[in-house]
This record gives structure tokens, C-alpha cells and sequence, in this order.
């Protein structure tokens, strides 16, 4: 079992690290070099090798960096947001105990006031 949660913990370890390392514009622009700088020195002769070019140097190789940060950037907005709910939601909370306080307060002052009323109605 400490094997295990060890394995977990190094799985996501490495997990995060690549993820952040792999989704960066920098590597984005190194790949997007990497795959254009050959055109250079060697095109594709025909239809089919300008497909198979494109659909596996650029569209896979230029596309994971760039779609992994843009999933990064989107969870950022998602997670400031998720914060931001949370703090209105507290904040809220807090005006709702603050009233529940208040509205106690004036229930026992209506309460020795209802008191008082029964009192002076005995006695009369």
C-alpha cells in the first residue's frame, strides 16, 4: 500500500511537471521552428506527401503544446472564477448569520415585550 501511494505520488509528480513543461508557448514556437525550418531544405513533392506532412508534423506536433495551453489558461479562468463564487458565497453567509443575529435580538425584545403586555393584561 506505501508502494502504491508512493507510485501516486510520483505518477502525478511527473505528471504535473511534463503537463506545465509540455503546454508552454515555447515550446509551441520551438516546434512550430521544428517543423517548418525542414521545408527549407526538403518539400514534399506531392499532394499526398503535403498531407501527410501537415496532418502529422504540424497538425499533431504543433497542436499539443498549443491545445495544452490553452486548456491551462482556460482551468486558470475556471479556478479564479470557482474562487470568486466562493468568496460572494462566504461573504453571503456572513450576511445571513449577521441578519439571523440581528433578527434574534428583535425576537427577544418582541417576546419581553408580548411578556410584558400578558402581565399588564393579568393584572387589570
Amino acid at each position: 500500500m506505501k508502494i502504491f501511494n508512493l507510485y501516486n505520488r510520483m505518477t502525478d509528480y511527473l505528471g504535473e511537471k511534463l503537463s506545465d513543461g509540455l503546454s508552454t508557448m515555447e515550446l509551441f514556437y520551438i516546434v512550430t521552428f521544428c517543423v517548418v525550418f525542414p521545408l527549407i531544405y526538403q518539400r514534399p513533392d506531392n499532394l499526398i506527401q503535403w498531407i501527410q506532412y501537415l496532418s502529422t508534423a504540424v497538425l499533431q506536433a504543433v497542436a499539443l503544446p498549443l491545445l495544452g495551453y490553452v486548456s491551462k489558461k482556460s482551468g486558470e479562468k475556471i479556478e479564479k472564477l470557482t474562487q470568486e463564487t466562493h468568496d460572494t458565497v462566504m461573504l453571503e453567509l456572513s450576511y445571513m448569520k449577521d441578519q439571523q443575529q440581528y433578527d434574534m435580538q428583535e425576537r427577544a425584545k418582541m417576546q419581553q415585550i408580548i411578556a410584558e403586555i400578558h402581565e399588564h393584561m393579568a393584572t387589570k
